[in-house]
């Protein structure tokens, strides 16, 4: 399996400029390390296939990927319920909670509150946290450094117009943190 995926690197490489030779004493502007050859920025973005975003894209976030990847999904009460699908998203993404606030699938939204009493804050922190509204829905809130807010959840919300690709599981952009202001009361678990 090692030989074809280096014969077929070695092939996009030299499509792209790039020699075995030259690739293995390259310097100064690599940044990545792709099979022991170093590879700048240009040349990453060159090779196609088979390289997932995490490799070589500076802005890859894993939270985000995993929402993204997860989004759309029908609710299905006890299987997909809003902190089953936050707990399952952060674990894909390499975050492991359900120790910490009490796996999703036996215990509340209320419940985790209970067990994070002493953690929970007021306002959102900057990076990921997990929101708790109204002590029975949760969602994941990303507080970017512009002061914008990205807001993952899953759950049915008649009220929420939704597109059939975000039917479930959404997401939102808030150009200000506190323009996302659902429910009367909300706490924020930092969990990183």
């Amino acid at each position: 399996m090692k030989k074809p995926f280096l014969v077929c690197l070695m092939a996009a490489l030299a499509i792209c400029g790039v020699s075995a030779l030259e690739g293995g004493t390259r310097g100064g502007d690599a940044q990545f390390l792709l099979a022991g050859m170093p590879l700048s920025e240009a040349e990453m973005g060159a090779v196609e296939g088979g390289l997932p975003r995490c490799c070589h894209d500076a802005d890859y976030d894993p939270i985000e990927d995993k929402c993204l990847n997860n989004k759309g999904q029908k609710y299905v009460k006890g299987e997909n319920d809003c902190d089953i699908w936050v707990e399952n998203v952060l674990s894909e993404a390499g975050y492991d909670i359900a120790s910490r606030w009490g796996s999703a699938k036996s215990t509340s939204v209320d419940g985790h509150m209970k067990i994070l009493a002493g953690q929970l804050i007021d306002e959102a922190p900057a990076g990921w946290s997990i929101e708790f509204i109204d002590r029975d829905h949760v969602a994941l809130v990303r507080v970017n450094d512009d002061g914008s807010s990205d807001v993952y959840h899953q759950g049915y919300n008649y009220k929420t117009p939704t597109t059939k690709e975000w039917d479930g599981s959404r997401g939102y952009h808030y150009s200000k943190v506190k323009a996302h202001a659902w429910g009367d009361r909300r706490k924020y678990w930092d969990f990183d």
